[in-house]
């Protein structure tokens, strides 16, 4: 399963939460405690060691508990490192939410894990959080370039993790990831790329989810000007023959849908088209959720790009300048709140599970926007593969990050 980026090999490590337990159907928190898998997990387990057979794995870890020890054994042999334990939850092991706050009620006026936060008896979160980023760094350093480590560990762990290699400026704005999900970082000679978040679509609806409005933004299926590598935002081009294989496979494995919309673009369209006929519902059209606007780049190469306006090519993608696209385009940061406005209206209109069909640069500029990650650090999250998804729930707490660049229909 290792990944080469940009033609370079790459080293790969996915983090694999464990399966769910008798605990995490109860409602309790579990952090150096443990408790047995519910059938449920088993059942995780055995999609599990499915998804993983035959991918090549170099470094086997998990964390020493039990319940990361029988989720690790379904896909091999491995070592146990107490490093990658869950944190530590001291007095709180074992209680519901609503207990904490009964005992504690000063947690409400202090968001959990964040700065200095301990709760009694367990772990300072700023320790945690070195302990894990240092565990992270060892198995990094084991690899060797085109070599692919998988550790199994825990929710509170990977969500911590991604926080951290995206410079996320509030960790409560990315979901605690699915039991038995995977989410891929791939680090290569130009730095670390979160490619895969909580990728649980492989365990076929076999997860619990928070509550809230769920937007799943789905990118549309390859087009022409895909395969001739040519940037087009509101221009139109077809899809081809495998983007129409695509958006069939998506539309096999998506799950129900409350309400489908769609970008105005033909090829955003023609993709929540093929899930809509399955589903037996409308596509409705919203403008905002347009492609960017790029301006006197529109149905160019990056080479025809860079030919015909190497200053504002250099400007942009060189010096990390987040200026309009082609002069009279839009910037990253304008197109990601175009987007948000968009999908808060989307969220404010509706309940249950939204199709989104959108874009690749739309959707990753909206997420980076939502986690606060400067423009000029962006390549930290990847543009979504045709057809992957990102989730965003909202609720309470705002919109929140649940998966990015999720597409195993596509086998990968």
């Amino acid at each position: 399963m290792p990944i080469h980026a940009g033609g370079i090999l790459a080293r790969t490590i996915t983090l694999v939460r464990h399966a769910e337990t008798v605990s995490n159907i109860a409602g309790t928190w579990q952090g150096h405690s443990d408790s047995p898998l519910s059938d449920r997990g088993q059942l995780q387990v055995e999609r599990l060691r499915d998804r993983m057979d035959g991918h090549g794995v170099s470094l086997l870890v998990m964390s020493d508990l039990g319940r990361t020890r029988t989720t690790g054994e379904a896909i091999g042999v491995g070592e146990s490192i107490a490093e990658w334990r869950e944190f530590d939850l001291g007095a709180w092991d074992g209680m519901r939410p609503g207990e904490i706050k009964d005992r504690y009620p000063d947690v409400d006026r202090v968001r959990f894990g964040s700065g200095d936060f301990q709760p009694e008896g367990g772990e300072r979160f700023s320790d945690f959080k070195v302990r894990v980023c240092d565990a992270f760094a060892a198995v990094a350093q084991r690899l060797d370039d085109d070599e692919h480590a998988i550790v199994v560990t825990h929710g509170g762990v990977v969500q911590t993790i991604v926080g951290m290699l995206v410079g996320a400026a509030d960790q409560s704005t990315i979901l605690v990831p699915s039991n038995a999900s995977l989410t891929t970082v791939v680090l290569n000679g130009d730095g670390v790329q979160v490619s895969v978040f909580n990728d649980d679509l492989y365990l076929d609806g076999g997860v619990v989810r928070p509550p809230g409005t769920r937007l799943k933004l789905v990118r549309h299926a390859q087009t022409e000007a895909n395969r001739e590598h040519r940037w087009f935002g509101r221009g139109e081009t077809p899809l081809t023959d495998e983007g129409r294989r695509q958006a069939e496979a998506l539309a096999r494995v998506m799950g129900p849908l409350d309400a489908i919309f769609s970008s105005p673009s033909s090829r955003a369209v023609d993709t929540a088209t093929a899930v809509a006929l399955r589903q037996g519902l409308k596509v409705g059209i919203v403008d905002d959720l347009a492609e960017f606007d790029f301006g006197e780049w529109e149905g160019r190469t990056v080479d025809e790009i860079r030919s015909s306006d190497p200053y504002g090519f250099r400007r942009i993608h060189e010096e990390g300048v987040d200026e309009p696209r082609g002069r009279t385009g839009e910037t990253f940061a304008g197109t990601g709140e175009r987007i948000a406005h968009a999908a808060a209206d989307l969220a404010a209109g509706g309940t249950g599970t939204i199709g989104v069909f959108t874009h690749g640069g739309a959707t990753r500029a909206y997420v980076a926007g939502m986690l606060g990650i400067p423009f000029a650090d962006r390549e930290v999250l990847p543009v979504p593969r045709n057809t992957a998804h990102a989730e965003i729930i909202s609720g309470k707490g705002g919109p929140r990050l649940s998966s990015y660049n999720v597409a195993s229909h596509l086998g990968t």
